[in-house]
């Protein structure tokens, strides 16, 4: 089974518009939560969580400014193909193999449900959390210490609630594949929760408005279209 989902770009935010609900992609997130302990997706009844660590819906929904009726977290995302389109406000999920012709590729690391990749920032190797959940990316203090910030802008952790970080303009670079990214800095206990798996940070929006993206989680490799 292929189906393409409408989404609603609000706020950076990926939102998949199935029938009457709305439904937060959040690679970032292991778990899928919902209002009740089942999701009905891609004609399927799926398993879910009403909360995680107390979070549930109405808080996720609170904090986005945004009501979403389930936030779909990698335990369910990694069941399918998919290919995100997001300048086409569009996202294709399969239970088949997608044609797609990419212009670079990458692994795509899996540890515990948490997903990320590796790229290169001024010229230095990193791994990010791979998170369509993230409307702004971010990488550690050393790699913009010396550089000019812009205007902040304000994002939320469920953990943590609201912050604003600085904005700094860098390079990211996959297989070659140059993109440019809007990073902040981590805030202190998101980015000690980075620094203990081993990340040096997280991409998201940045990634996904540069560029079609297919994730082949039965390969587990990300290709940039």
């Amino acid at each position: 089974m292929t189906k393409t989902f409408a989404i609603d770009t609000f706020d950076g935010h990926i939102i998949l518009l199935d029938n009457n609900q709305k439904i937060l992609l959040d690679t970032g997130c292991p778990a899928t939560i919902g209002r009740q302990n089942t999701l009905e997706f891609m004609g399927r009844q799926h398993q879910c969580k009403t909360s995680v660590a107390g979070i549930g819906i109405d808080n996720i929904s609170r904090l986005m400014n945004y009501n979403v009726d389930a936030l779909m977290g990698m335990d369910l995302i990694k069941q399918y193909y998919l290919k995100i389109e997001y300048n086409n406000k569009s996202v294709t999920f399969s239970e088949d193999e997608i044609p797609f012709s990419p212009i670079c590729s990458t692994p795509i690391i899996n540890e515990m449900n948490a997903i990320s990749i590796d790229l290169s920032v001024k010229g230095d190797n990193v791994r990010l959390a791979l998170d369509t959940g993230a409307k702004i990316s971010y990488i550690g203090k050393t790699f913009t210490q010396n550089e000019v910030a812009t205007d902040p802008k304000s994002d939320f952790h469920p953990m943590i609630g609201n912050f604003e970080t600085p904005i700094y303009n860098l390079n990211a670079s996959i297989g070659g594949n140059v993109i440019p990214v809007k990073f902040g800095n981590l805030p202190g206990m998101y980015a000690m929760q980075m620094k203990m798996m081993g990340l040096d940070g997280a991409i998201g929006y940045d990634l996904f408005i540069a560029h079609n993206v297919y994730l082949d989680f039965h390969k587990w490799t990300m290709h940039i279209g």
